[in-house]
C-alpha cells in the first residue's frame, strides 16, 4: 500500500499546489508539509478530515483505501438536489447541500452543485441580492483550488450569467473571454474518435442538442428583434416547422 508520505504528495502536485499553499490551507509551516511528504513526521489524526476534504476524497482514500459508498452518497445528494431545481424548487435543495457540505466542506461536486441552487433561487430578487457574495465565493474558490474540469466549467458558466442577470456586462464578458470555443469543445470534437453505430448514436444526440439550440435562438431572435407581430408568428410557425419536420426525420423525442 501507497505510504501518506507518498499519498500526500501526489494529491498535492495533483491538485497543482505547492507546499506553502497547502501550509497556508492547514495553518502550519511549509517546513511541516515538507517532513509530512518525506515521512519524517505524519499528520496528527485531527488533521486527516480538513486533508481529505481539501482533496475532496475520505479519510480511507487519504490513507490508501476505496471509499465507494461516499462516492455514492455524494451522488445521490447532487442528483436529488438538481432533479428539484429543475422543477423550480431551490431551498430544499440549498438545504440538503449544505447539510451534505458540513460533511464533505471541500468537495468540488457539491460546492459546483450549491452554487447552481443558488443561481437558480435567484431569480427572486432579495435572494439574488443575499446569495451573490456566496455566489461568487464559490466560483473563486473552485477556480483557485479545484483541478475538476467539470466543476471549473461550469462554475465559470454559472457566474457568467449571474452577472448578466444582474446587470453587470462589463464583469460577464470580461469571463466569457476565458470560456472554450465551441471549436475546440469535446462535444465538437469526439465524432473524430467514434465509428460505426457509436458515431452514429452520438450524431442523433448532437441533432437534438442543437435542435432545442435553435429553437431557443429562433425565440430569442423574435423576443428582441423588433418586428411586427406578423413576423412574429412567421418565426414561431418556422419554429414549430423546423421541430416537427427534424424530430420525425430522426426519430427524436
Amino acid at each position: 500500500m501507497v505510504s501518506l508520505s507518498e499519498r500526500l504528495k501526489t494529491l498535492r502536485k495533483a491538485k497543482d499546489m505547492t507546499q506553502e499553499q497547502l501550509a497556508e490551507y492547514m495553518g502550519i509551516s511549509p517546513q511541516a508539509v515538507s517532513r509530512w511528504e518525506t515521512g519524517s513526521t505524519s499528520p496528527d489524526i485531527s488533521a486527516l478530515p480538513q486533508l481529505a476534504d481539501l482533496f475532496s476524497i475520505s479519510i480511507d482514500e487519504l490513507l490508501g483505501y476505496d471509499d465507494v459508498e461516499r462516492q455514492k452518497e455524494i451522488s445521490s445528494v447532487i442528483d436529488a438536489a438538481e432533479e428539484q431545481i429543475n422543477k423550480n424548487i431551490t431551498e430544499k435543495p440549498i438545504t440538503e447541500l449544505r447539510k451534505a457540505l458540513n460533511k464533505y466542506p471541500n468537495n468540488d461536486k457539491l460546492l459546483t452543485c450549491l452554487m447552481y441552487a443558488l443561481y437558480a433561487a435567484s431569480e427572486n430578487d432579495a435572494l439574488c441580492r443575499k446569495y451573490d457574495p456566496e455566489i461568487i465565493s464559490i466560483y473563486n474558490r473552485i477556480q483557485k483550488y479545484s483541478t475538476d474540469n467539470y466543476c471549473r466549467n461550469e462554475t465559470l458558466r454559472l457566474l457568467f450569467r449571474h452577472y448578466c442577470d444582474t446587470d453587470r456586462t462589463a464583469e460577464a464578458k470580461r469571463l466569457a473571454e476565458n470560456m472554450a470555443s465551441a471549436e475546440t469543445c469535446y462535444d465538437y470534437n469526439i465524432y473524430w474518435a467514434l465509428e460505426g453505430e457509436e458515431r452514429v448514436r452520438f450524431l442523433k444526440d448532437r441533432i437534438s442538442d442543437d435542435l432545442r439550440q435553435l429553437l431557443w435562438d429562433i425565440w430569442a431572435y423574435s423576443v428582441h428583434s423588433e418586428i411586427s407581430d406578423d413576423e412574429m408568428q412567421q418565426l414561431n410557425d418556422l419554429r414549430q416547422e423546423i421541430e416537427l419536420k427534424v424530430k420525425n426525420r430522426f426519430h427524436l423525442e
